[in-house]
């Protein structure tokens, strides 16, 4: 539509210079009786063809940079999803393990920050939220230029790497705790009935876990695809 109107701009423009030649040069402007008018007309048809080439060189080149500004923007879609997309694996990887050590009430025990289970189930929270910081930005940019999918399936995305991560907090809350009391079995409990769900959704083992993964993700990859110049020739 907008390079319509260019057209439209540019064929009103073009329409303008004719009505105002007609106006402005003499009625025997086009007649040529010498060498002389025949370079001038010649010189003003060249003018006017130079003003036209000039205008879809212009519009060439815009679309060629557009091209070049999404396909950069889609390379860096890809692949930072696929990072993303392995971080997530694992983190469902260190909930399911999170919540295997509740039901086993490893947790119960002296408390504090110096079991070095702390530092294990921590570091994995640190370092999806390091994707997640990554790919934050990549996020907005495909919003705003993009829009359609884009705008909707990245909090998809976040919200089961949301769900996942609450499964390793609650266990780590467990662990820095120590103690089993009336707070503490309503936090296992809660953890033990929502992987039951997590379950039934078919989320309940790996290769079920990282094809409902690889489904998420799977329209942002190929949306970003689609832009990445010379795919699928």
């Amino acid at each position: 539509m907008k390079f319509k109107m260019e057209w439209l701009l540019c064929l009103g423009i073009f329409g303008a210079g004719v009505v105002w030649a007609e106006l402005i040069f003499p009625s025997d402007f086009w007649k040529v009786d010498n060498v002389h008018d025949l370079f001038e007309i010649l010189g003003a048809v060249a003018t006017s063809g130079a003003v036209i080439i000039a205008l879809m060189t212009m519009n060439a080149w815009k679309r060629q940079a557009k091209a070049e500004a999404d396909h950069e923007l889609a390379r860096r879609v890809v692949i930072i999803l696929r990072g993303y997309r392995d971080e997530l694996v694992h983190t469902w990887s260190y909930a399911e393990s999170s919540v295997a050590q509740i039901r086993g009430n490893t947790w119960i025990g002296e408390g504090g920050n110096d079991n070095p289970m702390i530092g294990v189930y921590q570091g994995r929270l640190d370092q999806m939220q390091v994707a997640r910081a990554q790919l934050a930005p990549i996020e907005l940019e495909c919003a705003e230029i993009w829009g359609g999918l884009f705008t909707t399936k990245f909090a998809e995305l976040y919200s089961y790497e949301d769900g996942f991560r609450s499964f390793i907090e609650i266990y780590l809350r467990l662990l820095i705790r120590g103690t089993f009391d009336d707070r503490s079995d309503m936090e296992s409990a809660d953890a033990v009935r929502r992987w039951a769900l997590l379950n039934q959704w078919g989320l309940g083992d790996r290769s079920s876990a990282e094809a409902t993964i690889d489904g998420l993700i799977e329209p942002l990859k190929s949306g970003a695809r689609k832009r990445l110049i010379g795919f699928g020739e």
